[in-house]
């Protein structure tokens, strides 16, 4: 053997001889119970708590086991935190190389329970070293030189399990849902020597259940991690409602871009609406206004709560919504926010046999929020809308609905969202009818006409622009006995404001002239009576008026036409005569009777 071989094997001898007398002194010295004496004294002085440990070793090669470790609560008998078993195992090796390396860390059946009492107090806020942290600390100085973050060693965890977690939480005051979770979390981390250079993956399951009045909801998911990105996907199940969020996050440590999808098979809305009406009183106390001696804060822009440059898009689909017996089908929702902006590129869905759909953007930077956008209707059936949603209104009309609105506003309140709210568009109704409502009721007991109060027609179309709380109206309808015109202003707190123009049917007509004497001067030559109205009143109750100035100048124009034509006859003598003198004469009696009157 050459001398170079002597020297590498006193070498190693002496690493060997040293490792295992490192191994013997902590066999012997590092003791369990002498582990527990230096531990337990020092861990309750901490937490101010009693603490237990089953069980510890510790060996020079095979790392630290401590065994049913467990934190008490301040009764002395409750646990608050606990845990079947901690193992932790690492490499010596590259020690020599300045590093550490920790190949396993694993946390098996760790608990923590969390508890308010009826007083209000959480109990980790008894802990002794969040009392000791609330003390007050001098400042330090600043030298003007950054704090050092470098670490001594580089530092590299192969693996980090925590096997059967568990996290209860409970509320006395019943204002906070008791709430059980369970995971199972894998990670390996590699910190080198500071935090920048910090790099970690894994991935996380979970099932959580809880109990908030008369809400169970289940919770289940997944997730997968790395320092760049958290991808996930959750499900939601309360009772027979079932949702999946799903998505990822990227660069989530400084700017977010958050994907989040929502997709369910069936919510019902009835369903969730009797559940919430089961939570308790606290939860749903609603905050008093602003007191009067206090000054109004000025609204902030919704934006400014978001994270700076955070960035969100996703799409939401419900395959069918129950809601007041309406039947919402093939719900999308397709949104996006950047730079402070939310826009719902495509939002559309199915309901009462039409189509809706619509498009929204709302800039968040600005206080109050402002938006704007446009909504399309096609072939809804309005009978079947007014039977779920306003039920008191259902029989009153009927039709199918096709419009185009466009929007614009801002502000979430009353008066602000009635002030600033600007809305035009194009409605029409076609075959539907009108029935037994306060304008069509009032009408006809003007005129004495009971068919008006239940009137059909082929459509009803017209458009209308809203502006500071005033829809400035104009339609037009066709139906069988009555053909109608208005233009004038309805207010968004009921006022009316609507000249309304009537053509009756010849069949009609003959009825209104026996009820009103005046009827036969409103009649054309069509047989059609025309009456000119005023809505007045509100829209609940109305007060329909003969316009007066438009009645007159229609009486004026069919006494002048008749007087027209009876003096005619009269100049005319009625004869039947076929020379050219006599007619001559009779077309010069016309033209003078015609240059009295004006016509």
């Amino acid at each position: 053997m050459g001398k170079l071989g002597k020297i590498l094997v006193t070498f190693f001898v002496l690493i060997g001889v040293v490792l295992v007398g490192l191994s013997l002194f902590v066999h012997f010295y590092l003791t369990e119970d002498r582990v527990k004496a230096l531990v337990i004294p020092q861990a309750e002085k901490a937490l101010g708590r009693t603490v237990r440990i089953g069980g510890i070793d510790v060996g020079l090669f095979s790392g630290i086991t401590v065994k049913d470790f467990t934190v008490k609560e301040t009764d002395g008998h409750t646990d608050f935190v606990s845990t079947k078993e901690f193992v932790l195992r690492y490499d010596l090796l590259p020690l020599l190389q300045k590093k550490i390396v920790v190949s396993k860390v694993r946390l098996d059946a760790p608990y923590v329970r969390v508890f308010r009492d009826k007083a209000g107090q959480f109990n980790f806020e008894t802990l002794a070293v969040l009392a000791e942290a609330g003390l007050e600390k001098p400042v330090p100085e600043d030298t003007g030189k950054p704090a050092s973050a470098a670490l001594p060693l580089a530092l590299t965890v192969n693996k980090v399990i925590v096997d059967n977690a568990q996290f209860v939480v409970r509320d006395a005051l019943k204002e906070i849902p008791d709430t059980d979770v369970k995971a199972d979390l894998k990670v390996s981390l590699d910190l080198g020597r500071d935090l920048a250079s910090l790099r970690y993956q894994g991935d996380l399951r979970f099932e959580a259940d809880a109990e908030y009045g008369e809400l169970r909801p289940h919770v289940s998911g997944k997730s997968d991690f790395d320092q760049d990105r958290l991808g996930y996907t959750v499900d939601v199940s309360l009772e027979k409602e079932q949702v999946r969020l799903s998505g990822e996050v990227k660069n989530y440590a400084k700017v977010p871009d958050i994907r989040l999808d929502v997709i369910s098979d069936t919510i019902d809305i009835d369903h969730l609406l009797a559940l919430a009406a089961g939570l308790p009183v606290a939860s749903q106390k609603v905050g008093k206004g602003p007191s009067k001696d206090k000054k109004t804060i000025s609204p902030t822009a919704p934006g400014a709560a978001l994270p700076p440059g955070l960035k969100a898009a996703g799409e939401i689909k419900i395959g069918q919504t129950l809601y007041k017996g309406l039947v919402v089908k093939d719900f999308l929702l397709e949104y996006g926010l950047d730079k402070g902006i939310l826009t719902v590129k495509d939002l559309s869905t199915k309901v009462a046999d039409g189509q809706v759909c619509s498009k929204i953007k709302a800039d968040l930077n600005k206080p109050g929020l402002a938006y704007d956008g446009q909504l399309d209707v096609e072939s809804v059936k309005v009978e079947r809308l007014l039977a779920c949603l306003a039920p008191g209104v259902k029989d009153m009309i009927s039709g199918v609905l096709k419009s185009h609105l466009t929007f614009s506003g801002a502000g979430t309140e009353w008066p602000k969202l009635r002030n600033a709210l600007i809305v035009d568009g194009t409605y029409g109704l076609y075959d539907g009818r009108v029935s037994d409502t306060p304008v069509t009721v009032a009408v006809a007991k003007l005129l004495g006409l009971d068919e008006l109060n239940n009137l059909s027609f082929e459509d009803l179309d017209g458009s209308l622009h809203i502006i500071k709380g005033q829809v400035a109206l104009k339609t037009r309808m066709t139906g069988k006995d009555v053909n109608a015109q208005a233009k004038g202003t309805v207010g968004f707190d009921g006022k009316l404001d609507l000249p309304v123009s009537l053509r009756f049917s010849p069949e009609l007509s003959e009825k209104l002239k026996k009820r009103a004497s005046v009827a036969k001067y409103l009649v054309g030559e069509t047989g059609e009576a025309e009456i000119r109205l005023k809505l007045a009143g509100t829209v609940t109750r109305p007060y329909p008026t003969l316009d007066t100035a438009g009645v007159q100048e229609q009486v004026k124009e069919t006494v002048r036409k008749k007087a027209v034509e009876e003096l005619g006859k009269a100049l005319s003598g009625e004869k039947k005569a076929k020379d050219k003198d006599k007619d001559s004469k009779t077309d010069t009696a016309n033209e003078l009777i015609k240059g009295i009157f004006g016509q």
